[in-house]
């Protein structure tokens, strides 16, 4: 074999990083890893349902993949040993339980496992918000109890503190917990300035009385500690300098060193009251929030790696997490390792270290990490680039780097490599996959940016660009909003979006749904009105509150919403819903819960313009970028606390002050290394902007306070604007492995035709047969039976074998179906194909691409709504056609028992 045990890959922006992950991956498998062994981390849920996608898709299309080649040269068989063993690990892969997920839930998953030696429930939850309104209040009760009250309030008033602003400190000690153990920080009293001031004074006597200028003695009045590190004489040593050098002499310079050691003392007592009281109240504020966490079981994502890491260092031993993980994990694949977070990475380790310990031994047990630390941009979140090469000489990992870039076109690298070779600390310029010398680069500089924002756009749609290819990178959230109604202003027939996914919750026929719920249990009428709004009713449709039985579960309430109002719209959207509504078991509950719902909708709107920050940019790739200088000046407020480390541990915390630098040497130490590290930050910020562009790359900078200064940009233009004509094909397949979950004691009647109903089972039979043909990457009965493969996998659970064997049946008749294949044949095929019309997001099921006209089509499985069927694809005809400069035709294709009928639209 060919494959290093444990690998670091730095990998450069578009270099192939998915590439190497899914070959990494499937070489395992090919290798005899169990799936079940295999961890793969990563950093958000969209990058790990992407991986999932690229890993199944990469190994149903083997036979025609790049990977074929990588994987073979990893594992050593030739490309037909790999091929002939396809099926066998395709069905291997189908029946495990992968686990490929974030890093957030993958800690979580963890800690289910030993939540009673933290004092937690394993049911607990995990979410974004915590009981913040509980969490003051019982602060407030413990410094009481505490008899801290007093000192929470001289402590307020001393540093000017708001109670918003004390916890926010306190949150940014908690995030340091496992770092910093607060409670060492030594204790001093609030002390006086009044040392300093009469030191001061002396100076400023002596002046006088030498005959300084009125305007040389104001330098000498002060009255707090800001003023006072405001001098500029602090920054020198003595006074031969301005109008002071013809009065200055021995006795006054000394006088100057004695003010700044005096300051120097004084800004280190007023540390030590800081932190010292801060370490007290921190010690309620966590006892507090032990307490919540224990009372309710509402965990925050820094509450799971908290604990996590008390457990590993207090409860319980390293070698009994790895017993209970029932020695689980022998393979390691980390995506953005140079987002980790110290913390993180102190968890992973007992793991680590475990596989390492394999070495030499029979137990073939592999690491691989992969990262860019030019891309580190989550420095404010606690991520720590510098683990990355801490991590390849602590764990003496192999070293391998891509080096060529396969996402962007030639003009773009270069341009890329001009700019930050020198400035990015290491940079090697990247190679271009194609020397083909394509691409477009286009810099302009002026007063205001906005006609320059909106000039790139229109060029680039005159050049044919199509929206959904076009991004805008903006510095903030605030930025965004303004961008994109200038935008809209500017072209208000195009669709200009800020979001890349869409909220389950936020779905219309969820939307709905929840809306009548909350009428239901709260009577306002309110919620009524939104109900009716959001279900296409007017406000004066009779809608009743009697016959509604609140006492059954949700699940049970809102399948019979579905039934009452048919909203059943053909998606997979309810049955999520569905899903979540299983977790609980009263409608209070899930009632308060749906607020901090972040359980991502199937389908993006992937139409429009895009407007997104640099930060959420990352990861992402564009057709054509537009990256816009920031509009307001750049906030420079520093933080009130100053972490200093040294690779990745803590060498000091400092209280930070504008000025102290120049009477405190190891403070001036730490606030230069913290400078040179916003440099990086802004610099990686800037690369991740650039490095998004495939053809064309804009910039859009400004003559004054531009976030671009250190890039010392020019005017230029480069190159030629080329609109893409590959349409991006979306996969035929997703081939996601279903985690099994039942709906109550329901089953699917023996017979299919009792689908028509709305019950549960009738969607989650509609569901399936959508699937199946999502499955199919052709209309074949090899295609047929794979997909019926995956059909298995993940329905088995839900629908009993007469359902199943009746959806099989369905598929054997539409690839049958002579008018059907007449119909399909010659097309470029899209399957389950997103469309954002008239603000509503749909799902195309089957769309055909000719040279001469476009043929949309929508399955049914009954004809009982053919009336709204008809409304539907006429919806979807209207707007491909706006879409489109061709004719567009729609069919509704119904696949019933008795065979397939395909119905043109009027």
């Amino acid at each position: 074999m060919n494959m290093s045990s444990y690998l670091a890959l730095e990998a450069s922006a578009g270099s192939g990083k998915t590439f190497a992950l899914s070959v990494r991956y499937l070489s395992l498998l090919f290798m005899g890893a169990n799936p079940q062994k295999i961890v793969a981390l990563t950093f958000t849920s969209k990058s790990a349902a992407e991986m999932k996608t690229r890993i199944f898709e990469t190994l149903k299309h083997l036979e025609s993949k790049d990977e074929l080649e990588a994987i073979a040269t990893q594992t050593g068989k030739s490309k037909e040993v790999l091929l002939a063993e396809k099926e066998r690990v395709m069905q291997t892969l189908l029946q495990a339980d992968i686990k490929i997920s974030t890093l957030d839930s993958f800690f979580s998953l963890i800690l289910r496992h030993f939540a009673l030696h933290v004092g937690l429930q394993p049911d607990f939850t995990v979410g974004q918000k915590r009981l913040d309104v509980e969490l003051v209040e019982r602060f407030i009760q413990g410094c009481k109890r505490h008899n801290l009250y007093n000192a929470l309030i001289a402590f307020s008033l001393n540093e000017d503190k708001k109670l918003g602003d004390l916890f926010s400190l306190l949150n940014t000690l908690y995030q340091k917990k496992s770092e910093l153990d607060v409670s060492t920080l030594e204790e001093g009293s609030f002390p006086s300035l009044k040392p300093c001031l009469d030191i001061l004074e002396r100076i400023r006597a002596y002046f006088e009385q030498s005959g300084l200028s009125v305007r040389g003695l104001a330098t000498f009045k002060a009255q707090t500690l800001g003023e006072l590190l405001s001098k500029k004489y602090l920054e020198r040593d003595d006074f031969g300098y301005w109008d002071y050098k013809k009065y200055t002499n021995e006795q006054v310079d000394a006088l100057l060193m004695e003010l700044k050691h005096a300051l120097n003392a004084h800004v280190n007592a007023k540390e030590a009251y800081f932190l010292g009281q801060l370490g007290k109240l921190f010690a309620v504020y966590d006892a507090s929030l032990r307490a919540l966490m224990s009372e309710y079981g509402e965990l925050a994502f820094d509450d799971v790696t908290n604990l996590l890491y008390t457990l590993l260092h207090q409860e319980i031993s390293k070698d009994f997490l790895y017993f209970r993980l029932d020695g689980a994990i022998e393979h390691l694949l980390i995506d953005e390792f140079q987002d980790t977070s110290i913390v993180q990475y102190q968890i992973l380790l007992p793991i680590i270290e475990e596989i390492r310990a394999g070495q030499g031994v029979k137990e073939f047990k592999t690491l691989f990490f992969v990262g860019d630390v030019k891309q580190s941009i989550y420095r404010f979140r606690g991520g720590a680039k510098e683990l990355f090469g801490y991590a390849k000489k602590s764990l003496h990992l192999d070293i391998n780097a891509l080096d060529t870039n396969y996402r962007s076109n030639e003009l773009v690298v270069d341009f890329v490599n001009e700019l930050f070779t020198c400035k990015i600390k290491g940079y090697e310029p990247q190679k271009v996959a194609k020397a083909t010398g394509e691409g477009y680069i286009n810099v302009r500089i002026e007063e205001m940016i906005e006609p320059s924002v909106l000039e790139a756009i229109a060029l680039l749609l005159k050049e044919g660009a199509k929206p959904k290819d076009i991004a805008l990178l903006v510095h903030t959230n605030k930025d965004a909003k303004v961008f994109k109604e200038l935008v809209q202003e500017q072209f208000p027939s195009l669709h200009v979006r800020l979001e890349a996914t869409l909220k389950l919750i936020e779905v219309r026929s969820i939307k709905a749904i929840i809306a009548l719920l909350k009428y239901l249990y709260f009577g306002d009428e309110l919620y009524k009105a939104t109900f009716l709004v959001l279900c296409g009713k007017t406000w004066e449709t009779p809608l009743l509150k009697q016959g509604w039985d609140l006492d059954v579960t949700p699940l049970v309430l809102v399948e019979k919403i579905i039934k009452t109002y048919g909203l059943f719209d053909g998606s997979s959207d309810l049955l999520s819903f569905l899903e979540v509504a299983s977790r609980y078991e009263e409608i209070e509950s899930f009632l308060f819960a749906l607020d901090d719902l972040s359980d991502e909708a199937k389908s993006e709107d992937v139409d429009g313009l895009r407007v997104l920050t640099v930060h959420k940019s990352k990861g992402l790739e564009f057709e054509h970028v537009i990256v816009c200088d920031r509009l307001s000046r750049d906030n420079n407020r520093s933080d009130t606390l100053l972490w200093h480390y040294d690779e990745v541990e803590i060498k000091g915390l400092y209280l930070s002050m504008a000025g102290r630098e120049t009477v405190d040497a190891s403070y001036a130490k730490a606030k230069e290394h913290e400078s040179a590290l916003m440099v990086e930050d802004r610099l990686n910020a800037l690369y991740v902007a650039f490095t998004r562009a495939k053809r064309s790359l804009f910039v859009c900078a400004k003559e004054q306070n531009s976030a671009f200064e250190m890039l010392e940009l020019s005017t230029t233009e480069r190159g030629i604007i080329r609109a893409s004509t590959k349409e991006t094909t979306v996969a035929a397949s997703t081939m996601r492995v279903y985690a099994p979950k039942r709906y109550g004691a329901q089953e699917v009647a023996s017979t299919p035709d009792e689908e028509e109903s709305a019950e549960i089972a009738s969607i989650t039979f509609g569901i399936a047969q959508h699937y199946l043909l999502e499955m199919m990457e052709r209309f074949d009965e090899a295609s047929l039976m794979r997909a019926y493969t995956a059909l298995q996998n993940r329905f088995a659970p839900l629908l009993d074998e007469t359902a199943m064997r009746a959806i099989y049946q369905r598929g054997e008749k539409l690839i049958s179906c002579k008018a059907f294949l007449d119909l399909i044949e010659g097309a470029k095929v899209f399957k389950e194909q997103p469309l954002m019309y008239q603000k509503e997001r749909k799902q195309i099921d089957l769309l055909l691409e000719f040279s001469d006209r476009i043929v949309v089509v929508d399955y049914k499985s009954s004809k009982k709504q053919s009336a709204k069927h008809q409304t539907q694809i006429k919806l979807y005809q209207d707007a491909l056609t706006q879409i489109y400069n061709l004719p567009v035709e729609a069919y509704i294709c119904y696949l019933q028992n008795d065979g397939v009928e395909l119905l043109k639209s009027l």
